[in-house]
């Protein structure tokens, strides 16, 4: 087994087999909650190590330490102290009645999931819920999106990035991901370069460079899953990689065709934490095999037969200056810590990139635990320049997810109402206006289990900040 042939000096045989677990059922979400069994890797140590040009490449990227040098007043990437943001303002029936007051998304539809367009500002603002404002003063520096571009928001998003900049957030807006058939046989090129192109119209531009608040772009968000999608038939690894490759060259394109600067802003994928080998077959184990997917397709395109658009020395040049790794997870810190560590020693430091946590759930952990783990990640990203941190997941509670999903939240929804949205829509949600109620650090659904539901009072304590709701 994986746990007995790893030499992770810190971590529990009983967290090893719980982390693999986790990491098995999270990853495929119709799987949350089932029963899953452990996987095995064999021969770990005979895996071999990246390439000469790789470690060049690893020069390349150590030269590009993460900064705010051209983001004035904004903190820098390291130590991340973010908190992923979606909090859609409606509740499936199976989560209603801890939110009785607030529409059914079964009734009305779901709501659009593009956070940081301006109708959104009676949750985000400061006139409003100030969401924003909330996770300053728990003591983060960065928020963590989805669906930011290529969903086809309404509006412009300038408002949320100047609101971010004002409270020196950084903003880690996501591309919308999770259709893969808005790709011509996962090249994604087009897709990505036109939602980007749209994204700069809509306040991500600022003179010649991204929105100041911009730090790092989320490409994908466990792209990973694509090989589960009908669409690849073969279920092989080329069509997350071909996807992630393709999206990259887009956005390039389209900085390069609207004349942008592409300064200190990063860009990342964040991997699930499932069982995947490497497409050269150099690694295997969960999140690390993306760490090295991506470094294998832009050095040769050719294993996944994409030939890229960009130049591919103007391309490897943009990959070694502005690539950061990124994974997300429900396995125990420890575990996630000690194995991704390894892996970095393993294989030549995955090309010199550092690595986040984009997805830090801490799901069924006490007070006591999520605050031991938030300062152990503070520590280890302030000691070892190959981490920076994570985003905890999640702001609000999702009530339209329901089931498990209302173990991750910080905030529940209270009853009192504050305001309305302003008109909110994208091209697959319709216009209208929702209710936007206050929110409190009391997590009812706890309540037979007390100490699992002190989540922002935790997170407050692990960041130095203060747990205050609206409500």
């Amino acid at each position: 087994l994986l746990c007995s042939i790893l030499p992770l000096s810190t971590m529990s045989l009983r967290s090893c087999l719980l982390a693999l677990a986790l990491s098995t059922s999270w990853a495929q979400p119709a799987l949350r909650g089932a029963s899953v069994e452990i996987f095995a890797f064999e021969d770990v140590d005979n895996i071999t190590n990246d390439t000469e040009d790789d470690v060049d490449g690893m020069d390349n990227a150590l030269e590009a330490e993460p900064s705010a040098a051209s983001r004035p007043g904004m903190p820098p990437l390291s130590p991340m102290r973010a908190i992923a943001y979606g909090a859609l303002p409606c509740a499936l029936p199976i989560a209603a009645e801890w939110a009785p007051e607030m529409m059914s998304c079964n009734v009305v539809g779901l709501p659009s999931e593009d956070m940081m367009q301006d109708g959104y500002e009676a949750q985000w603002g400061p006139l409003g819920r100030n969401d924003l404002g909330l996770m300053k003063s728990l003591g983060g520096n960065a928020v963590r999106l989805y669906h930011s571009l290529g969903l086809g928001g309404k509006g412009s998003h300038k408002g949320f990035l100047d609101r971010a900049n004002e409270l020196q957030i950084n903003v880690m807006p996501g591309f919308h991901s999770t259709e893969p058939a808005l790709c011509n046989n996962f090249d994604c090129f087009e897709a990505w370069k036109t939602a980007a192109a749209t994204g700069f119209k809509q306040g991500f531009q600022v003179e010649d460079g991204w929105h100041p608040a911009v730090s790092t772009v989320i490409l994908m968000n466990e792209p990973d899953f694509y090989e589960n999608d009908p669409l690849c038939t073969d279920q092989g690894a080329w069509c997350r990689v071909k996807a992630v490759i393709s999206a990259l060259d887009g956005v390039l394109a389209a900085e390069e065709e609207a004349k942008i600067s592409a300064g200190d802003v990063k860009l990342t994928v964040t991997w699930s934490f499932a069982m995947r080998t490497s497409i050269d077959g150099k690694v295997q184990g969960p999140g690390t095999f993306g760490f090295q997917d991506v470094i294998a397709v832009v050095e040769d395109p050719s294993l996944v037969e994409y030939i890229s658009r960009t130049p591919h020395e103007k391309l490897k040049k943009a990959f070694y200056a502005r690539w950061v790794h990124g994974l997300n997870t429900q396995a125990p810190w420890t575990f996630v810590r000690d194995f991704v560590t390894n892996h970095y020693q393993l294989y030549d430091g995955f090309g010199g990139f550092p690595w986040f946590i984009g997805e830090y759930g801490a799901n069924g952990q006490t007070r006591e635990l999520i605050v031991s783990d938030l300062q152990s990640m503070e520590e280890k990203a302030m000691s070892d320049q190959n981490f920076l941190g994570s985003a905890f997941f999640q702001f609000q509670t999702a009530y339209s997810k329901g089931g498990s999903e209302l173990n991750f939240g910080l905030f529940s929804i209270g009853k009192r109402k504050i305001g309305e949205t302003g008109e909110v829509c994208d091209r697959k949600s319709h216009c209208r206006t929702w209710p936007v109620y206050c929110l409190g650090t009391k997590l009812p659904w706890f309540d037979a289990e007390p100490a699992l539901g002190k989540r922002a009072e935790a997170l407050a304590t692990a960041w130095g900040g203060l747990a205050e709701g609206t409500c």
